[in-house]
């Protein structure tokens, strides 16, 4: 639903007010609840029920999209209640990161962690493949309504899958994990935690940097695809798929094959990749072009995404999860700046000159903490148990 909506809002948003700043403002609010909710929400994860978490969390979502399919019905839909919409969709993805991958962590094996999130990711890209096809022929076929009515649909399953957990027997590992106690909730000791170990801190500024110079051209793709490549939502919601097929391929890929000692590796040089994609995505001419070029940067955005929550996890002890992977929200988070910053430029220098330089600056400052922490690519994470 995340990558269906994607697609959708911003073709939607951008047939409402034909702007490109408004497209990226509604793309801020759907992210801005990772960056000041994310290191909260994930140390407060560290102290209750996360199964518990997951399932409150997917029902209150299953009722806004009920409720803003039942406007948008009755035709008293407005821009502000698909931006209060946008927002809770944020809220629950933010909550998401960091309870699930810790639930995910608490439950494997350290010899299975790297396969464990492989295949988390392969799944959340092969949702990409399908998500942005449906949402593009549903906006075009039937309209937004259609859109927010399957997000009540499959936010209820989850909701009830997540509640059958509450009352499954746990396992020997999920039994050993104690809550922690008060005293010990504190960001400060997640920060502390990354700045006094090197693998962690370059893999939070690699992420920043994408998070602000390369995903936000997301939110542009549909504002390129009617500026142009002069195609339909569908169409639209076809290169979004396509990526979704590489990410889904790459990760598969990582989680048969991927070593220890090959992590800090795949994660830089995927990062740049996918920045490098981008780049050649701006500068494309014609569709059947951007197609190839985004199945490319699929598999980039795979080993980027995949290889992140494997290396902190892989460098970080169970009791601290939940707020490290809680601060590493908070640099996921940064996206929604990046989202502003990019709608300001595209209306300043052109949807495809504005995509093209944020790209630029990323592989910029990707290489630029390489260069001064030269160990990292040699790094090997070290997993800890209990």
């Amino acid at each position: 639903m995340r990558w269906l909506e994607t697609v959708a809002l911003g073709v939607y948003v951008y047939d409402l007010t034909e702007s490109a700043f408004l497209v990226g403002f509604v793309g801020f609010l759907r992210m801005a609840p990772m960056l000041f909710l994310g290191a909260f929400i994930g140390a407060f994860s560290d102290r209750v029920n996360r199964r518990a978490i997951l399932a409150a969390t997917n029902i209150f979502l299953a009722s806004v999209y009920l409720t803003l399919g039942l406007l948008i019905l009755t035709d008293r839909i407005e821009l502000w209640h698909v931006s209060a919409g946008a927002l809770v969709s944020g809220v629950v993805w933010a909550t998401d990161f960091p309870v699930r991958r810790a639930m995910i962590a608490d439950i494997v094996s350290a010899d299975r962690v790297s396969s464990a999130f492989g295949v988390d990711m392969a799944s959340s890209n092969f949702s990409r493949v399908i998500g942005p096809i449906v949402g593009g022929a549903f906006l075009q076929t039937i309209g937004m309504q259609a859109v927010y009515f399957l997000g009540t649909g499959l936010f209820i399953v989850a909701s009830a899958l997540a509640f059958s957990m509450l009352i499954i027997r746990k396992t020997p590992t999920t039994a050993t994990r104690t809550p922690t106690t008060s005293s010990n909730f504190d960001l400060r000791s997640g920060v502390k935690h990354i700045l006094g170990d090197s693998v962690l801190l370059v893999t939070i500024i690699i992420t920043i940097t994408m998070n602000l110079f390369a995903f936000p051209y997301q939110q542009m793709v549909p504002v390129l695809g009617a500026e142009k490549l002069m195609i339909d939502p569908v169409l639209v919601g076809a290169l979004i798929s396509i990526e979704g097929l590489g990410a889904t391929l790459g990760s598969l890929t990582i989680a048969a094959a991927a070593q220890p000692r090959h992590f800090t590796r795949i994660y830089t040089y995927a990062s740049l990749g996918f920045l490098l994609v981008i780049a050649a995505f701006a500068l494309a001419p014609w569709y059947w072009l951007a197609i190839p070029l985004l199945f490319i940067g699929g598999f980039g955005m795979s080993g980027f995404g995949t290889m992140q929550s494997i290396i902190v996890v892989s460098s970080t002890r169970p009791e601290m999860r939940g707020r490290v992977l809680g601060v590493l929200a908070v640099a996921i988070g940064s996206g929604p700046i990046g989202a502003l910053h990019i709608g300001w430029l595209a209306t300043q220098i052109g949807t495809d000159t504005a995509v093209l330089a944020i790209a630029i600056v990323g592989m910029v400052l990707t290489i630029i903490p390489l260069l001064i922490w030269r160990k990292y690519l040699r790094s090997i994470p070290r997993y800890r148990s209990g």
